[in-house]
């Protein structure tokens, strides 16, 4: 939340999109919502930041400009055709009319000039994350607030498990949750545990209670004689990995397989689909877009698309991937991939197994346990036994799915529910000042109609 509000006071996006045409898309709509909405009304600390931080854009964007013109500019040039000079005129020009920073020129492939011409539909991070989400969050899309609110369910990854148990929901299990040096034994069976308890002899998957984007996670492959030897290489007893957990909030899971028919896409690692779901007009909720995300190396232990990661397009109707591709801070100099660029695997025109009852349990889990959030984006893997939730997402990025999908989703299907939960918030917070407008005018008048 810090780096993309940093990003919107350097970009100068609260004053860009101010200016910005209403022309009745979904994405305009946004764009101009969020300015006025949410950006306008923040606290006068963070106002008096964006007026402090803008003499600065221009700098900042002629830095962001020669870095990643100098990271992707010669691999852009060879692929289309388009020269440096160009692309640096591009980027200069999309930052100016619509807060697009260069990192996302090339993230978006806005070098290429059909998609040039849509790019004022993307929705950006500076504007998902650095506000929209927050407030569709905070009021419900418009709807009445509940008493208990799901989203510390969602933050916590031990209390997600908890939550999505209780509703039938199928998520990945957990062994040990070790938190403020105490060890709670979950789906291990045993009702009483000694300070210090062994570990289970199998491979591990240990995760952060609180983490994101893979970060500190570890995977133990388990070497027999009570030995275990983590993915840099290290090995320890099973005492002496608990033993680091203790000072710190952890989960300790069996290290899941991807299923057998895409474990040559896996690498190694457990691969996952990212499921976008969000509530629509009937107050249902859908699966709009998904991206399928692989490990690149081997040697790495989460598929994340920020930590380097391959993500294809997941057509939704059918579960069939597109072409891989990485690129999530802005280097995207090596492309597209029809095949695995470690393993030569097969990407695209895969259809993923379990594909429907995956939707199916999104959809589920959506309206089941999380129905006060308009929009969520889900990790779930694909396991022999069928699809597994491990994690959801309150805030989640869409730069994967815009990037895969090689188009912009502010006037897709998402960008229009997104528009609509929005819209419904906007009136629905308007209004009681209409109505307490309205009785004091009825208030009036029948006081002039007095004789």
């Amino acid at each position: 939340m810090i780096i993309d509000r940093i990003t919107r006071d350097l970009s100068g996006a609260a004053w860009i999109f101010a200016r910005l045409p209403e022309d009745g898309s979904p994405a305009m709509y946004i764009h101009r919502c969020i300015q006025r909405e949410v950006w306008s009304k923040e606290a006068l600390g963070d106002r008096i930041i964006m007026r402090v931080a803008l003499p600065f854009v221009p700098f900042i964007l002629a830095v962001l400009v020669a870095v990643f013109t100098a990271i992707n500019g010669r691999a852009i040039k060879k692929r289309t055709g388009k020269g440096l000079i160009r692309q640096i005129q591009e980027q200069i020009e999309l930052a100016i009319r619509f807060a697009i920073l260069p990192p996302w020129y090339y993230i978006f492939e806005l070098h290429d000039d059909d998609k040039k011409l849509h790019a004022g539909e993307y929705l950006n991070r500076l504007e998902t994350k650095g506000g929209l989400y927050r407030f569709l969050r905070d009021n419900n899309g418009g709807l009445p607030i509940p008493a208990e609110r799901s989203t510390g369910s969602i933050k916590d990854k031990g209390r997600f498990r908890a939550r999505c148990r209780a509703h039938g929901i199928t998520t990945a299990p957990v062994f040990f949750n070790v938190a403020q040096e105490k060890i709670t034994a979950v789906d291990w069976g045993l009702p009483e545990l000694p300070a210090l308890p062994e570990l289970p002899e199998r491979d591990l998957f240990i995760k952060p209670v609180h983490g994101q984007g893979g970060k500190k996670a570890t995977r133990w492959d388990y070497l027999g004689s009570g030995q275990f030897r983590r993915n840099d290489g290290e090995v320890a007893t099973g005492s002496q990995v608990l033993e680091r957990l203790r000072h710190a909030a952890f989960l300790v899971q069996p290290r899941l397989v991807s299923h057998c028919e895409i474990a040559d896409l896996a690498n190694g690692t457990l691969s996952t689909v990212r499921v976008m779901t969000c509530r629509n007009e009937k107050g249902e909720f859908e699966v709009t877009n998904a991206a399928f995300r692989m490990a690149r190396n081997k040697l790495v232990v989460v598929d994340n698309f920020h930590a380097g990661g391959i993500a294809a397009n997941v057509d939704i109707s059918t579960g069939t991937l597109g072409r891989g591709t990485r690129g999530a801070w802005g280097a995207t100099g090596d492309g597209w991939y029809e095949q695995h660029s470690e393993t030569g695997a097969q990407i695209q025109g895969r259809k993923l197994p379990c594909w429907f009852e995956l939707v199916e349990l999104v959809q589920y889990a959506h309206g089941a346990a999380f129905s006060d959030q308009v929009v969520i984006g889900w990790d779930v893997a694909l396991l022999d036994s069928g699809p597994c939730i491990m994690e959801a997402n309150k805030a989640p990025d869409l730069d994967i799915i815009q990037r895969v999908e090689g188009v912009p989703l502010g006037n897709q299907r998402l960008g229009k529910l997104l528009a609509f939960n929005l819209m419904r918030t906007v009136e629905a917070q308007h209004a009681p000042a209409a109505g307490a407008r309205k009785s004091a005018d009825s208030s009036l008048g029948t006081q002039t109609e007095k004789p």
